[in-house]
């Protein structure tokens, strides 16, 4: 059975073709801008509607602890993988990686990938040890998001979801098991579930934020039962970082817990604006550093 798991695994690794790539960047990119434009216009919202203060804490906190938990996920596969990564390397990848997730493949497990066979490990082995933490954090929400679902009322999407993050840990486990470092293993096991919880939280915190720029309240199970369509796009793997496909997940759980189809449209969309345009300064800040590193090296 782990075998056929590391098998599915490394199938995912594996990019799309280059003649779907295209096509399926471009569907998405329009999909999702036309629903924007729709959600927009039909929650009746200005510009002067919009509350700046949490905006502006989406983009300057919970993008940034976004992507300091990428970092620590990225730490955390190279130490399955016996490797102990610096704090520079840990934030590049969690860039890059995070910007492959544009394209239309599972571009962030392909970047770690490569990271962690550039360290040393295996094709097989770095696969394995890129994917105990993203199934990890599958089956954390996936059980969290599954309960708030029930929570709301949607208890038949709850408990579906509930068992599919059930099953998640338990792949999660067998993988550890089968390839984490005989050595300091229950605290290796304790930081990926702190890494993988606090990915949930901030997921869920961003949910809020974007909610409360324009003037919606969310409740705590509303904010983690939306964090499961994160979940999913994730696991569906080939669409650019789920765009389009996030959002129209987040518009299809709406309803089930108490909101509004166009709300949980903008929600979507807000919260991927500021992320994107967050992580484009991010990339711009780490590329300046390295220029100036180099010249400075050089003198």
């Amino acid at each position: 059975m782990l075998q056929r798991m590391q098998a599915l695994l490394e199938r995912r690794a594996r990019p799309l073709p280059d003649r779907y790539r295209r096509p399926i960047l471009a569907f998405a990119t329009i999909a999702l801008s036309l629903a924007m434009v729709w959600a927009w216009n039909r929650a009746e919202l200005t510009i002067d509607d919009l509350s700046w203060t949490p905006l502006a804490a989406l983009a300057l906190i919970a993008a940034p602890a976004s992507l300091l938990l990428k970092a620590a996920e990225f730490v955390v596969a190279a130490r399955i993988a016996g490797q102990r990564p610096n704090a520079r390397r840990a934030m590049e990848t969690a860039v890059v990686s995070s910007a492959a997730n544009l394209l239309p493949l599972p571009g962030s497990l392909l970047v770690t990938v490569k990271a962690l066979a550039d360290g040393g490990a295996g094709y097989g082995g770095a696969v394995a040890a890129s994917s105990v933490p993203g199934i990890a954090w599958l089956g954390i929400t996936g059980v969290a998001g599954g309960l708030a679902l029930v929570v709301e009322g949607a208890t038949a999407v709850g408990l579906i979801v509930l068992a599919g993050g059930a099953a998640a840990l338990v792949g999660a486990g067998a993988i550890f098991r089968s390839t984490g470092p005989n050595d300091g293993r229950p605290a290796l096991l304790l930081t990926i579930v702190v890494v993988e919880t606090g990915w949930l939280a901030v997921s869920g915190l961003r949910f809020t934020l974007a909610a409360a720029t324009i003037g919606v309240d969310l409740t705590l199970p509303q904010a983690l039962a939306l964090s499961v369509a994160g979940a999913i796009t994730v696991a569906i793997g080939f669409f650019p970082g789920g765009l389009g496909i996030r959002e129209a997940l987040i518009a299809a759980l709406s309803p089930l817990i108490g909101l509004d189809l166009q709300v949980g449209v903008l929600l979507g969309a807000i919260d991927r604006v500021v992320w994107l345009g967050f992580l484009a300064l991010a990339g711009l800040g780490l590329a300046g550093g390295r220029r100036h590193t180099s010249a400075v090296s050089e003198r």
